[in-house]
This record gives C-alpha cells, sequence and structure tokens, in this order.
C-alpha cells in the first residue's frame, strides 16, 4: 500500500516538505490509518502534523470516547490534536437541513477555521478508492450532466489552502490490511452499518457485486475522476469564450443577455457548457435543482420557431426570448411598479423590489463606485427626487459636451426593456438628472469643489 500512496502523492503533488499538514481524523479505521502513514513519511519528508477530531454530539458517550481516542494516539505518536465539539441538532433546527449535512457543515467550519489559525497548506482527508467508486455511482444515479458526475477530487482549494486525499488510489480492503501490518486499532461507527442512508446501501449492496466482477473497480473508478476533471476543465476554458459575446450585469438587478444567433455559432458542448456557467453566475452556486431537464428546456427555446417564448426555473429565474435576444432574470418585475420619492439629506429612500437609496453630507471628497454617488452640493437643488424614467428625460453626463438621452442609456447598456420602466433616476428639484443609478453620473464634478459634498449611496437588493 506505501508505494501506491507514495507515488500517487508525487502524481499529483500533494505533499512537499516543510509543509503543515492539518489531518482530519475521526477515530475510524480510514483516517487512523492515514495518520499512521503521514506520521511515517516524516522521516524522508519532514512536515508539521496537526490533527482535527470534531465531536458531532449524536452517539452520546460512543463520541467522547471517540474523540479521547484520537486524542490518546496523537500523544503516543507526537501529533499536535485539536479536538471540537458541535451541535448538530441545534444547528439542524436553525438551518433546516438534514442530519448529514448539518454535521458536514460544521465540520468543515471547524476545519476552516483551523487551517486559517495555523496559516497550513493543506487539509488531507482519508476518503480512498471505494469511496470514490461509491461516490461515482451516486452521482450517476441522481444526474445525466457529465459536470455533475465527476467523483471526489484529489485536491481542491480549501481556506488558505487545499483538502487533498492521498487514499484515493487504495481499496478499503487494502487500508484494513495496512491496519493489521501495523497492528493498528480503529474506532467503529455503527451508523456504517445503516442502510437506511443512501451511500450505506451503495456500500453493502452496490459496490460488492461490482467489485465482484473487476477486483481493480475501484482503481478504474479513479483514473475516469481524473480523466472526466481534466476533460471538463478544458471544456469548460474553451466556453469562456462563448460568455465574451454574453453580456453579465449586476446593475440594480442581476441579469445575463446575449444574442440567440451569436450563441448558437458555437459547438453545442461548449452552448450547453456555457449556459451552466451562467447558472453559476446567476445562482452564485449551482442549483441543486437544475437537472439535464432544464439544459433539454433551454435548448429547445433556442431553437423554437416563435419569437416570444419564455421558461421558468427555480427561485424565480426567468429565461427569455425575444427575437434574437436571450436574457436570464429574477422576478419580472410588472410595469406598475414605478415610484416616485423625495429624498433630504439624512434619509432614506425605499424601492419597491427591497433595495434603497440613503443620502448624506460628505466633508470628505470620498472616491465613488458603482453604486455611490458623489457631487458638488453647491448646484444641486433640494428636495432630491428619486423616480422611475419619464419621456424625454436626459442627463449631461460627465465628461461629455452637452446631453444624452436616458432612453439611449438603456440602449447602450443593454439594460433589458422590462427592467426600464422601474430603474431608479435621482434628480434635484429643479429636474436636472444628476444620476442614471449604476450606470451613468450627472452633475458637478466633486473634484471641483471645496465642500461640503453630497453623497448618495444605493443598496442593490442582489447584495442584501
Amino acid at each position: 500500500m506505501d508505494q501506491y500512496v507514495h507515488s500517487f502523492i508525487l502524481k499529483h503533488q500533494l505533499i512537499k516538505s516543510h509543509q503543515t499538514l492539518l489531518v482530519a481524523v475521526s477515530g475510524g479505521p480510514d483516517s487512523i490509518a492515514l495518520l499512521h502513514y503521514l506520521c511515517a513519511i516524516r522521516k524522508t519528508t519532514p512536515i508539521h502534523l496537526i490533527a482535527l477530531s470534531v465531536n458531532h454530539n449524536l452517539r452520546g458517550e460512543d463520541a467522547e470516547e471517540d474523540l479521547r481516542y484520537v486524542e490518546e494516539v496523537c500523544r503516543n505518536w507526537g501529533v499536535e490534536f485539536v479536538g471540537t465539539s458541535v451541535d448538530v441538532n441545534s444547528y439542524k433546527i436553525k438551518t433546516g437541513q438534514g442530519t448529514q449535512e448539518a454535521a458536514r457543515d460544521l465540520r468543515y467550519q471547524f476545519f476552516e477555521e483551523m487551517m486559517h489559525a495555523y496559516e497550513a497548506d493543506a487539509l488531507a482527508m482519508g476518503h480512498h478508492g471505494d469511496d470514490q467508486a461509491e461516490t461515482i455511482m451516486m452521482q450517476m444515479v441522481r444526474s445525466a450532466r457529465p459536470e455533475a458526475v465527476q467523483g471526489i477530487p484529489v485536491e481542491r482549494p480549501f481556506a488558505c489552502g487545499r483538502i487533498i486525499r492521498p487514499f484515493l488510489c487504495i481499496s478499503k480492503e487494502q487500508i484494513n490490511s495496512y491496519l493489521q501490518q501495523h497492528d493498528l486499532e480503529a474506532r467503529i461507527d455503527p451508523s456504517n452499518a445503516q442502510t437506511e442512508y443512501t451511500r450505506n446501501a451503495f456500500r453493502h449492496y452496490v459496490l460488492p457485486f461490482m467489485k465482484e466482477r473487476n477486483p481493480r473497480f475501484h482503481q478504474h473508478m479513479q483514473a475516469w475522476s481524473e480523466r472526466v476533471r481534466s476533460e471538463r476543465a478544458y471544456i469548460n476554458e474553451e466556453a469562456k469564450k462563448v460568455l465574451e459575446a454574453v453580456h453579465f450585469s449586476s446593475n440594480v438587478e442581476k441579469f445575463v443577455q446575449f444574442s440567440n444567433q451569436t450563441f448558437k455559432t458555437f459547438p453545442l458542448a461548449l452552448q450547453r457548457t456555457a449556459f451552466h456557467l451562467i447558472l453559476n453566475y446567476l445562482y452564485v452556486k449551482q442549483n441543486e435543482d437544475i437537472s439535464y431537464l432544464h439544459e433539454e428546456m433551454f435548448m429547445n427555446l433556442l431553437n423554437d420557431d416563435k419569437p416570444n417564448v419564455s421558461l421558468d426555473f427555480p427561485q424565480g429565474l426567468k429565461i427569455t426570448r425575444a427575437y434574437d435576444e436571450i436574457t436570464f432574470s429574477f422576478n419580472e418585475i410588472k410595469k406598475e411598479g414605478g415610484f416616485h420619492h423625495h429624498l433630504q439629506v439624512g434619509d432614506r429612500a425605499y424601492f419597491p423590489d427591497g433595495s434603497w437609496m440613503d443620502a448624506e453630507w460628505s466633508q470628505t471628497d470620498e472616491e465613488e463606485d458603482h453604486y455611490t454617488y458623489v457631487c458638488d452640493s453647491h448646484h444641486v437643488n433640494f428636495p432630491l427626487v428619486v423616480r422611475t424614467r419619464q419621456n424625454g428625460d436626459r442627463i449631461r453626463v460627465r465628461g461629455m459636451n452637452g446631453s444624452k438621452k436616458v432612453k439611449d442609456i438603456f440602449i447602450d447598456q443593454k439594460i433589458p426593456a422590462r427592467l426600464r420602466d422601474t430603474w431608479p433616476i435621482v434628480t434635484d428639484q429643479s429636474g436636472e438628472v444628476l444620476w442614471v443609478v449604476g450606470l451613468k453620473k450627472g452633475g458637478e464634478n466633486p473634484g471641483f469643489s471645496s465642500g461640503p459634498w453630497l453623497r448618495l449611496y444605493y443598496k442593490n437588493k442582489a447584495d442584501t
């Protein structure tokens, strides 16, 4: 086993001399074997080891004994130990998560804290080849999307370093043999035998059948995972070329827009991948409710003969096609959503979509950003007005001669037509347009005044 793991570590450059490695140790066979192996290689590869152990408070005294056992092992092997207890049941009530998901969240929160506390290079975990095979089979059952069936990564970024899994190249049987060879004891979690958990069912019923047909099944699955991840990384890079023709915006409301005709010039595989990259942007992280059926719905929309079609996706995401224009956006705004607010300095104006705007005096010429407007207060007639657009609205854009129609600004910035009638516009009492929020600024440049300055701050609902 040692040679397999050694070659695997070298191949993926998982461990280097003088690194600080945290090791997740539950007290079970896999993590005890991993900790022992890492202790052994300290003779040839100087590394600093810290063992981390978590009591989830789900198994009473047994879990406490697990924690004490890991601490004792670390003391005997000369390894620094950090243990903690977390309240999974309370966290479940707070978040509405299931037991396994809540336990994982709390466990990884602790791991992340320790990574930063020790400025560690990596967190080593004891997942092995059989775990990999189980994971891939479970992913295949749940999803038909290739990007969702990649298995457990050998390494991935985490906190200030990486998570590494040196044992993915070996089987559970090899780990058990290693424990016997070195006369190592481990704690056994009784829940591992409960087949009501999906993974345990695969472990007890499916994997033995596969390994009976091919004893090296775990190796095949690991090789398959590495190849799929490599090819998927390449496709993702190529798909970014598609995204160069896509307009991404987070102004007031996060949305994506592109030309259907241009999008369809790319190979189908890149179209599909770009679709999921767009969803990752909009959902922040891939939504679990998205399946290959949603993907097919989207591809059908691109090729629909009707000029105007739309799709409703999870969490209020709407995909619309208006002739050649494809738009992804959340929560379609009704036309009657217009507004008209007076805004005095020191006030806050609230808008129908849940966003707001603050007005205040500033004694410093503060740097502006996308959602902050600063202007010379001496050239503004109060009170301010925050409203939706009106026919004939024009703005004297800073740095430009003359004025420009607000309508043309919306067109230039590719703002969807459905958003234009609810877009916040700031004017002074005389009606001069000072700010088309998030797009263009007017009024006197703050650098031309000695103050005080008027400062407006817009809080986007997408960021709240």
